[in-house]
């Protein structure tokens, strides 16, 4: 009897030991998960300047892809690449546009920021872009399908826009049938918010062109999104308030054919005053009903990045948040909405590390505080980062000329 219960003593002690161990191994060993401290895969690797990247996510699965134009200064191109293992590995880059041409002005990195846009819905990628053959000539707006994801697409553009003036700055939301496009046009006198509606999935026509802004001042960088069911187009833009650029709101109803509203949404006065650079996404399932806004503004002297909330389909309430509170500069501000948990993602550039890099922010889609993570640790500039939700996760991808030249950098991570 003696000797079993020595025998059960040491077993009870060697599995006491056992357990012990797997706790302190438990606590030891870094728990397997995605953030952004992981290395960045570089999707463009050209010797030229690859710049301003746009980056989309296919909800359900690891397929998400990055566009961006490559240039050598005077003559540039947009690139494609994709992912279809989360991010592991990339497509080699497909030039999408022709060989010639221009579509960034090499003059204003803002500017060159919006000069194309992507989204996907789907199977359908729908890319839109400014585009000029020579520097002679003005830039108008052009649109390049894919039916399968980015494995093929058809050509040759489609032109939508033919004015006498400068038609700039488009952006791109799909919900449904329709493509929804929009964009600055200079053909009225001055800049205004122009809409254009494509159906088909973008096989068809346009059957809506209109006219949304109506200023004696400069109206810029409009930034779309539609909501899931209530079929309301909401478009963002900044406009000037006496001396002072604000950001603005317009829902159009009826999927882009039926009347809108238009909304102020920031009252900056003054030369401190400024409020810029919005961008957009529409809420889905339970928050069908909200739509977000990020934009960069002048506070107190400072660039800091606020982000807004509208309910009941962007004619309720409107909730402010400030998301930064850095010493220099952060700016170029992008939203993305997660429809599988609920959650506002948001990307930008901050100098507060002694030279810009990009930062991240998670926020509930029912308001609260955010979580924050650094992405990139770059010895060079780290700017203007686009995102892309993907679960809890997100895709972020921006523009880094830490290696000598500018390249495009990719990180998959929360």
């Amino acid at each position: 009897m003696k000797n079993e219960l020595l025998q059960e003593v040491s077993v009870l002690k060697k599995v006491a030991l056992l357990i012990l161990s797997l706790g302190v191994l438990l606590i030891l060993t870094p728990v397997a998960k995605a953030d952004f401290t992981s290395a960045a895969k570089n999707v463009s690797n050209s010797a030229l300047d690859s710049k301003f990247p746009k980056v989309c996510y296919v909800p359900g699965g690891g397929t998400a892809m990055v566009v961006w134009v490559e240039t050598d200064g005077s003559i540039d191109r947009l690139y494609f690449s994709k992912t279809t293992d989360s991010g592991a590995t990339w497509s080699t880059p497909v030039a999408l546009s022709a060989p010639g041409g221009q579509i960034i002005d090499h003059a204003n990195d803002y500017d060159d920021y919006n000069a194309f846009s992507m989204e996907v819905a789907d199977p359908y990628v729908h890319i839109v872009m400014q585009w000029r053959s020579n520097n002679l000539e003005d830039y108008e707006i052009y649109y390049l399908r894919s039916t399968d994801l980015g494995d093929s697409w058809e050509y040759p553009l489609v032109q939508l826009t033919n004015n006498s003036d400068r038609s700039i700055h488009p952006d791109v939301a799909a919900k449904g049938e329709y493509v929804h496009v929009t964009y600055r046009d200079a053909w009225p006198g001055n800049a205004e918010i122009m809409y254009k509606r494509v159906n088909s999935y973008g096989a068809g026509t346009v059957d809506q062109t209109r006219r949304l802004t109506f200023s004696s001042l400069e109206s810029d960088f409009p930034k779309i999104a539609v909501c899931g069911t209530a079929g309301y187009v909401n478009i963002v833009y900044q406009d000037y308030i006496g001396d002072t650029r604000n950001v603005l709101y317009k829902r159009i109803g009826n999927d882009g054919s039926g009347t809108y509203i238009t909304r102020q949404l920031t009252f900056g006065s003054g030369m401190l005053g400024h409020n810029t650079l919005p961008d957009i996404a529409a809420g889905a399932g339970t928050y069908d009903q909200y739509v977000y806004i990020v934009y960069q503004a002048n506070w107190a002297g400072n660039l800091e990045i606020m982000h807004k909330s509208i309910d009941n389909w962007g004619g309720g309430a409107v909730s402010t948040s400030r998301l930064t509170y850095s010493g220099p500069p952060s700016g170029a501000s992008s939203i993305d909405y997660d429809v599988l948990y609920d959650n506002v993602h948001v990307s930008f550039h901050d100098a507060w590390p002694g030279n810009n890099d990009v930062m991240y922010r998670r926020l509930p889609a029912a308001g609260g505080g955010y979580s924050s993570q650094r992405v990139s640790w770059g010895t060079g500039e780290s700017v203007f980062p686009a995102i892309a939700a993907s679960g809890t996760y997100a895709y972020v991808a921006w523009m880094d000329d830490t290696s000598g030249n500018y390249e495009i950098l990719v990180k998959h991570g929360f």
